[in-house]
This record gives C-alpha cells, structure tokens and sequence, in this order.
C-alpha cells in the first residue's frame, strides 16, 4: 500500500499516530527487514515521516543487491597504459568450494553484462577474498597487479578534510548516502576493455565497465562524480570522497531541499544507492576519518595514541627499545641528557630496575615531546611521505614521515597494534605485509590518490618482490595494497627503530573499535595554565574580582566566565591553535578562543598571527587584499600613438588550417587590424604592424611577453621604425585590457557567424568580416565608430543618397569628445576597482611575496605564493623589477597587483 493510501485507510490510525510509528522499506529481497530501518533519534515523528516519505519517492534509486546497479549516462572510463605490452597469468589453483562460488558470481556478472566473453591477450586471475559481514570467503577480486604497474596514473584531486571545516560551517543536519557497486557504475571505452580481461579455470573474460582493483579506479570515479555533482549545482551543500557523498544543511527544511535536488540527480544520472550504509538528516556523521557535528569535525582516529598509550616499561628490554627511539630526535629535545637520566640509569651495571617517581616523570615528559613540536609536525598534503613499517610477535607497528622544508624528515603520526594468537603463528612476510596494510589503511585519507614511499626491514617485500600468490592470506594482502600508488624499500633494522619499538610495544588490540578508543589531542594543558597563571602579577593583584574554581582563576566578561591567560602565553596558545587547526582565520579563531579565554591585546594579536602567517599569506586564496590603484598607459591623444597587440589561438578546422588570429588596435580610435597565420612567431607580427607603418608613425606598441613579440628579430624591426615597445607584467593579461576585451568581441561575433553557416565558409574570411564590421560599429567608450574617428567615413546605416560628409572640423570635435568619453570612462572603472584595492607604494630594497606563475600552469596543491624576494626596481607607480631567477628581465617585472608586502 502507497503511504497517501495508508495516511487515509480508515484502518490506519490519524496522522499524528501514523507519524510516531517508525515503519522500515525493504528495498533488497536478499538482506533482513531490519537492516533497511531508518534510525534518526534525533528527529522527531514529523520529520521522520517526512524522510521516509522522500526515501518511499525515490526507492526505485535503491539498490536490490550488488549487482542492482545503474549505467551513468554521457561519462566513460579510459585506461591508458605506460607501455605497449600485455599482462597475462594462468589461473589460480582453487578448491572446489571456491571454484563453484567463482563460476556462480561470473554468471550472475554475465547476466548483467558487467563483463562478456573475451579473446584479449591480457589475462588476470582471479580469487576470493574475504567479506567483513560474514568473514566467508566470497568476494571475487581479479588480481590486476601487473597491469596497475603500467598503467598511467591519472592525477585527480580529493576533498580534503580542511575544506570540509569550512563548507559545514554552522549546518547543524548531515546525511550520507553510499553508491552501490559504484565502479560498476562507469561504462568502460570499449577499446580499453581488453585490459581487463580475466581469466577462470573455465573461461577467459573481460569488464564492460569500471572494475574494482584497478589502481586509477578511485580517481576516475572521483572525477566523474564531482562533475556530476557540479553539473547540477549541487556542490554548495554536497561533496564526495569517491562513492560516499556527504550532504549538509543548516536547517531542517533546508536539508530535506538537498535531499531531493541530490537524489533527483542520482535518478537522472542512473546511479544505484546501497541503503545499509546510507543515513539521514543525522546530526553527527563520520566521513573522512572525521566526526562531523554542528562546527565540530574531530578525527575518528587518534593518530598518537600508540605514543600517548605507549605502555610502561616493565623490563630492561622495554627501556632500550624505548630509548633507542628517542636516539633519532635528541637534537629537538632541550636538555635531553638530563630529562633521560632516570631511564639511562636503571641500564648501568648492577643497577636494579625499579621504576620510580623520576622514571615515570622522564617517560611521561619524552611521550609528550614525542607529541607535539618541535619533534612531531602536522600532516602537510604539499609534502612527501614516508611511511616506516615493522612486525614483532606482539604486535605491528608504523611511524608516518615527512621531509620538511629544511630537508629534515619529521614524525607526523604513529600506529600500532596487537596481534592475535592466529596472526602470532604466521611467517615472518605475512606479519611485515600486515604490518604495512594495516598502516596504509590507517592513514588511507591521507595516502588515497597520493604516491607515497613505505620503509621496511624485510627485503623480500621490496618493490613487492613476492611470489604470484604463495599462500591465500597473504596473496590478499598484496592485492589490497596493489591499489595504492606507492613503492617499497628495503631499510635495515637499525634504521627502522622507531617502527621497530612500536610494534614490541602495541597500544590497539586486534579489530578492536578505533573510532570508540579515539582520544582529542588536547591543544593545551591544565598545568600549563596554572603554571602561567602563578606567574601573572595581574591576577595577584585583582585575585577579589576574580573566580576561582578548578584551581585556576576566571574573570567575569559580558557575564561570561572566561580563563585568563598572560600575554606572552595566549600569543604561544594563538599560534599552537592557529597552526593545529589547519591554519583557521580570524573569525574562527577569535570564537575557538575568544569565547572561552582572555587575555591583554587577545583579539589584536589573532589578527596580528592570521595575517602575517607566512604559510597562510603563501597558501590562501581568500583575504588577501589587492595592493595598488588602477592605473594605465596613457591616454592616447592621436591615432597610432599607442596600439597594442594581442594573439587569440585555438582555431583551426573550419575550412581552413591557419590556427591563429592575430590582433592589433589603436588606443585611440579603438581601430582594429588582424592577421590570420597557421603560425605566431616573429614575421607574423611585423606583417601585421607594417599594416601600419607603410602609411603612419607609431609611437608605443603594448604587448603581452609571448615568444615571438619578445624576439630579437621583432625588437630590430620596431627599433628600425623607432617604436618603443613596452611589455605587460607577468600574468597580468588586464594590463593590456582594450586588447583582452576586444578579443571576446570578436570570437564571439566570429563563433555567431561559422554556428549560423556552418561549413560554407572558412573561419579566416569570417573573422575579416566581423572585423570591418566592428571597425563601422558605434565604441561604447568613445561614442564614435572606430573607422569614422580614424578618416572620417560616414558608416550611418542609410542608404549612401543620403548621407551628409561632415566638414573637418566636426570631425576633429568629435576627435575630442571620443578622448574624453574614454578619460571619463577610465575614471569611473578605476573608481569601482579601487574601492577593492589598498592604496601601497613599494620601494626598492622592500621584502614582497609573488604570485606563483598563471593558475593554469600551477598544481592544484602548489604555493599560491612565492618568495620573499627584494624589489630590484621600481619602474612605475604599477610595475616593479624583481628577481625571481628567470633569465629574461621581461619575466622579471611584476604588476603591483600581484604582490604581497611581508609583514614587518
């Protein structure tokens, strides 16, 4: 019975009942009622009626079981390959239990047409690995390592969780919904099918779509679902980490639109949803290893718990293992001798081990070091990582590096783990394969879609040197790891303490629930505020007006409790919190602590450490404040005192081979030449100017620094003309901004024309056309037609009978009236951009940041940023010379726009 036919049965009971009845959809035949029941506590009879009436609308998008899955329409998968080879194994031995649930699953694959019989010289064998719902060994897997080591990486970038903090910002209800199969999802291109060709003991096929195993899968269907995403604007309030997808809202009513935009998306896009592990308008959710709550996102996974956790030494033994992992760090420990002196004395001779009040204290303040600067870093996405691994007999254990700046490899989290009686009976390469599974799986938000190097002492396991398939456990293992991008290398012992002490000393037990051990790093220390505030005379002298409970001293703001803190401590605490919290701004720094501390200048010195971060004012795209006016190269006064000349490429096809328009422009009279070419280099430009010259002087040409303007060849011709040319900055394509505005004119007028006659007519003859046209069109700046203000032509669109010369002396009133529409329209334009602008005279000797080079030609995860570096020269009010190592001095001058003073 439909719900509208339920809410009105004379059966039922009235609305209000109806609603506080939670009713379950059963939308799999295969799997328990029960598992399909909503559980939304935090919703009242209502709301939960109206989720389940929204889940009811699209319950055709659920998914029946794994291989219910959709076809996404328009997308398709590519695999390119390294290298023109093949991959071909013979098929794994296998019981007949297993042989028979092999050949049941192709079947039921081939029923779908998930894959289809193939003659392809690839072959990957297949085996079964286990399921974590019923740890029975029932999930086919094809084994695609040798194919993953030729193919070619696809880079795609995945959200992060910084980013996250920043969009969920005040949204108070969250919902997860999960792709069913969701590789399955993505048609593969049918010329690459035959490299995923498999083989069985009975038969020989291949995928129709995007398999599971294959090491660019997750970026291909990150990239494919983002744009998704992004094709029905619904990146605002959703976000995807490959097949989980994340939706937020800040109201109720707002989050049940999101919903039904998100689902009527994933309807029309024929996508599949697995409802087991969907949840709905939840208050608190997990996603990306983090627990998301209203502006709350804390890491499921504490990763310095096997530090904070390590357990006391009991034996001689433990203190060594301890000590030797300390030995890589004494030069970031003030005063490590005399810290360690307790410990290094229980190993003198004769000494018996007894462990006192001191060796505690030492133990617990290195642990703490180990914690936190200058010794541990945050995790950086910019830089390498290295992961060092270790096995023992009692447990597995892992320490994640990263090389700074400086060159110096620094901690960034530590794992470890116990084993288990049956994992204890294993061989050696078994528990140093775990060992690294087990740590890349860790730390797998931070390693998904990045290379990365592991360090391990086992030599067989370099480069992955391990037979085909030795035994089952083992072979999956390597198939898990074989969808990472990494490498492994050999390290001796002695160079792997740190893993090594880790793993005789494990802190989690075997599967035990990480997310419930988690433990919040706290970012300051109860102590540390009472030590601070036994030093501030401030509180001494006013301890009457003050409260006083938990054994430190609060003081009464806006009837509001707040910690009082002492100058110097709260600038350490701003910057430890500045720093831990992924380098937050002003507005979420002053409420993490504003709203709970005080201290003198406390909101003055949060603006002073936001916005002179270095790393902030480097890596930030947003609130960093232009410097410098508008300003501009002339005006012009007279046709051919400034022309400009700007290069529009991309054309070709179109009747016609030549690639490239070339475009020049008088200043004045807005007047337009152009030079179509198949090539941009130096003949093509002196063509194009001698248009010109051969009939009139030109004074100053503007120009964009491409290769062939800047050539030897060019400069000789203008010097012979005497024509000084004067390049823009670099990256700054507004400084020659008449020529970039014109550009959009005339592709848009040329794309009109080719779209209403297509292939009658060659794109060159078009852009000849529309240019003569725009020459007779009315300037909106000057008023005037370019033609008319360059010879006086008459262009009125009236028959020739009737048009009326004007004498020369109206036209030479027009002249002026055309300059000064376009002063008048500088001005105004310059009033608009600077009121954004902040008004900054650099000089020379001064200490600025630039501007990384074009966004385009710029890494995603590059610094935005670069420097500092001294100004050389200040060549005008707007351009700066500045060596930044480019051999050229024209890729040296720099607009002011696109520099940043550093703080003083």
């Amino acid at each position: 019975m439909e719900l509208n036919e339920k809410l009105t049965s004379k059966e039922g009971k009235s609305n209000a009942q109806f609603y506080s009845n939670k009713f379950s959809i059963n939308f799999n035949q295969h799997v328990n009622e029960k598992n399909f029941e909503i559980k939304m506590g935090n919703l009242n009879a209502q709301q939960e009626f109206e989720i389940n009436t929204l889940i009811d609308k699209y319950k055709s998008s659920f998914a029946k079981d794994k291989y219910d899955i959709g076809t996404v329409r328009d997308y398709e998968a590519h695999i390119d390959l390294l290298t023109d080879k093949y991959c071909s194994k013979r098929p794994y031995r296998c019981s007949m239990e297993d042989k028979k649930e092999i050949e049941e699953q192709v079947a039921k694959l081939l029923q779908k047409n998930l894959i289809e019989e193939s003659y392809s010289p690839f072959a990957a064998p297949v085996t079964l690995a286990f399921k974590k719902e019923d740890n029975k060994r029932n999930r086919l897997c094809i084994d695609f390592r040798d194919l993953n080591k030729i193919v070619t990486p696809q880079a795609q970038p995945f959200p992060l969780i910084e980013d996250l903090v920043i969009k969920t910002r005040n949204c108070k209800y969250f919902s997860t919904l999960d792709i069913n199969s969701a590789f399955w999802s993505i048609p593969l291109r049918i010329e690459d099918r035959k490299k995923t060709a498999f083989v069985t003991q009975e038969g020989h096929f291949q995928w129709t779509c995007l398999p599971f195993g294959l090491k660019t899968s997750p970026a291909i269907f990150q990239r494919i679902l983002s744009n998704i995403l992004r094709k029905h604007q619904l990146t605002d309030f959703t976000v995807n980490y490959i097949d989980d997808i994340l939706v937020f809202s800040k109201s109720y009513n707002e989050h049940i639109n999101h919903l039904s935009q998100l689902l009527e998306a994933i309807k029309q896009e024929g996508f599949r949803l697995k409802f087991t592990k969907c949840t709905f308008a939840s208050n608190s959710v997990k996603y990306l290893g983090h627990i998301i709550e209203n502006n709350t996102v804390r890491p499921v996974r504490d990763n310095l718990i096997s530090i904070r956790e390590f357990p006391t030494p009991k034996t001689l033994k433990n203190v060594r293992q301890f000590l030797g992992k300390i030995n890589f760090y004494h030069e970031y420990i003030p005063k490590s001798t005399i810290i360690l002196e307790p410990l290094y004395n229980l190993l003198r001779k004769n000494q018996k081990f007894i462990w006192s009040t001191d060796c505690k204290n030492s133990f617990e303040e290195i642990k703490d070091l180990l914690c936190s600067q200058p010794i541990l870093e945050i995790y950086d996405q910019n830089l390498p990582v290295n992961i060092y691994t270790d096995a023992s007999l009692e447990g597995i254990g892992a320490v994640l590096k990263q090389i700074q700046p400086d060159g110096k490899e620094k901690p960034v989290a530590y794992f470890s783990r116990k084993l288990n009686e049956s994992q204890k009976k294993k061989k050696a390469i078994y528990l140093e394969c775990l060992a690294i599974k087990e740590a890349v799986r860790y730390w797998q938000y931070w390693l998904i879609g990045k290379p990365f190097t592991v360090y391990s002492d086992h030599k067989p396991l370099e480069n992955m040197n391990v037979k085909s398939r030795p035994d089952e456990e083992l072979g999956e293992l390597v198939y898990y790891l074989s969808q990472y991008d990494f490498q492994i290398k050999y390290a001796p012992g002695r160079e792997n303490l740190e893993a090594d002490c880790l793993s005789r000393n494990p802190v989690l037990n075997e599967n035990e629930d990480i997310d419930e051990q988690l433990k919040i790093v706290n970012l300051v220390k109860l102590e540390d505020i009472i030590t601070d505030q036994e030093k501030n005379k401030d509180i001494h002298d006013n301890k009457n007006n003050l409260t006083y409970k938990n054994n430190i001293f609060y003081k009464k703001v806006k009837k509001q409790e707040k910690i009082i803190l002492s100058e110097d401590f709260s600038i350490k605490f701003i910057k430890n919190i500045h720093e831990n919290m992924c380098h937050i701004g002003v507005r979420q720094m002053q409420k993490a602590i504003g709203t709970r501390y005080t201290a003198k200048k406390l909101t003055a010195n949060i603006n002073n450490i936001c916005k002179t971060c270095d790393i902030c004012i480097k890596n930030k795209t947003r609130g960093q404040a232009k410097y410098g006016l508008v300003s501009h190269l002339g005006p012009a006064t007279k046709p051919f005192e400034i022309i400009s000349i700007d290069t529009i490429g991309g054309f070709g096809g179109s009747r016609s081979t030549k690639r490239y328009l070339h475009l020049l422009v008088d200043h004045f009279t807005r007047y337009a030449y152009i030079l179509t070419s198949k090539t941009q280099n130096a003949k093509d430009f002196i063509k194009l100017v001698s248009n010109i010259t051969n009939l009139n002087d030109i004074d100053i040409i503007l120009a964009d620094q491409y290769p062939g303007i800047n050539s030897k060849e060019l400069k000789t011709f203008l010097n012979d003309k005497s024509i000084a040319l004067v390049f823009t900055a670099v990256n700054s394509p507004f400084s020659n901004g008449l020529n970039e505005r014109l550009n959009q004119t005339l592709v848009n007028k040329i794309r009109c024309q080719i779209n209403e006659k297509p292939n009658t007519i060659a794109w060159t003859t078009i852009a000849h056309n529309c240019v003569s046209k725009y020459n007779d069109t009315e300037h909106t700046v000057t008023g005037f037609a370019p033609r008319y203000l360059l010879d006086g032509t008459d262009v009125t669109i009236v028959p020739n009978e009737l048009k009326q010369g004007k004498r020369i002396e109206e036209w030479i009133e027009d002249r002026k009236k055309a300059l000064q529409n376009t002063i008048k329209s500088h001005n105004y334009n310059k009033m608009l951009i600077d009121r954004k602008r902040k008004d900054y005279s650099f000089n020379r000797g001064d200490l600025v940041y630039v501007e990384n080079g074009h966004k385009l030609n710029r890494k995603k995860l590059d610094e935005l940023r670069i420097g500092p570096f001294k100004i050389e020269e200040k060549i005008s009010s707007s351009i700066y010379r500045i060596d930044t190592g480019h051999r050229k001095s024209e890729s040296n001058l720099f607009h002011v726009t696109k520099l940043i003073p550093v703080p003083k």
